[in-house]
């Protein structure tokens, strides 16, 4: 049986970044280290971090007192309202955030002030998308697919307004190229900021790439994770049949039955190791 792996299937950029900003404060001694939520949306990688010392906290709910401790703002980025409530408390902030997130939500917050309605195609649940609201200084709507903006435009109230979109990092081109039709028939002047990840979108090409390649294509990263969701999404849509999984231990020999070739590529927060590991269980399962 072949395996296959993608070429970019590490850590993106932001999440290495990310990463590499906690464990610099892990090695700082006698101050405990918080993150707000978890640092990526990889509960394996979160979990070595916690055995290292970090501290994961609710933002939203009660915690410890953090006066004089590290305090990570993750990778996703945190809105204005909770950074503040940090600060008075007495919290070292070390921001994490990932730049190309920080360039979505200073686009926001330029939009805005710009005086323009301002748009954000992503999911309202994401903390990603949370933080970016919640940095734009004035309200915000989300939209999350083309039903949501044509429900948007029906709005006479939006009719001839000045607009300002702005994109969750990880969502799909094809989403903003949907919607932006869309809102432009209403609005008298639509100003895009294409804040899509790059690195993100190349992944998901090479992935597409390689699922039309092989028989089985398996997914590695969290379940919480939206980018490696998609990304399984688009392997399925691509028509080969796609496993996600989080650990290599997920792995059935049932699987590979009739299966000439796998391909194996991760999300961008799916570090080297848990890909290794996984090329390791199918080279285990089939004896290659």
């Amino acid at each position: 049986m072949k395996i296959k792996v993608t070429g970019g299937h590490s850590f993106c950029p932001g999440v290495d970044r990310a990463i590499r900003i906690t464990e610099d404060a892990l090695t700082e001694k006698g101050n405990t280290t918080y993150s707000t939520g978890p640092l990526i949306h990889n509960p394996e990688v979160v979990s070595r971090l916690e055995m290292l010392g970090l501290k994961v906290l609710d933002p939203a709910g009660d915690h410890p007192d953090v006066n004089g401790a590290n305090v990570i703002i993750r990778s996703h980025g945190i809105d204005i309202e909770t950074e503040d409530k940090f600060r008075l408390q007495g919290a070292v902030l070390v921001d994490a955030t990932c730049p190309t997130v920080k360039w979505a939500q200073e686009a926001a917050r330029e939009l805005a002030e710009s005086g323009c309605r301002v748009i954000v195609l992503g999911s309202e649940s994401h903390p990603e998308v949370r933080s970016i609201v919640g940095r734009a200084g004035a309200p915000v709507t989300v939209i999350q697919n083309t039903d949501d903006a044509h429900r948007w435009a029906d709005d006479e109230g939006h009719r001839g307004s000045r607009v300002g979109i702005v994109c969750q990092t990880t969502v799909s081109r094809n989403l903003l190229d949907s919607v932006t039709p869309i809102i432009e028939a209403c609005a008298g002047r639509v100003e895009v900021r294409d804040t899509i990840c790059e690195s993100v979108t190349r992944r998901r090409r090479e992935s597409v790439e390689l699922a039309r390649s092989v028989d089985l294509m398996i997914v590695v990263g969290g379940r919480n994770s939206s980018n490696t969701t998609h990304l399984a999404e688009i392997c399925r849509e691509a028509g080969v049949t796609t496993r996600h999984i989080e650990d290599s231990s997920e792995i059935q020999a049932e699987w590979l039955s009739e299966v000439e070739s796998v391909g194996v590529t991760g999300g961008a927060s799916t570090p080297d190791w848990q890909i290794d590991e996984t090329v390791a269980r199918l080279e285990e399962i089939t004896g290659a």
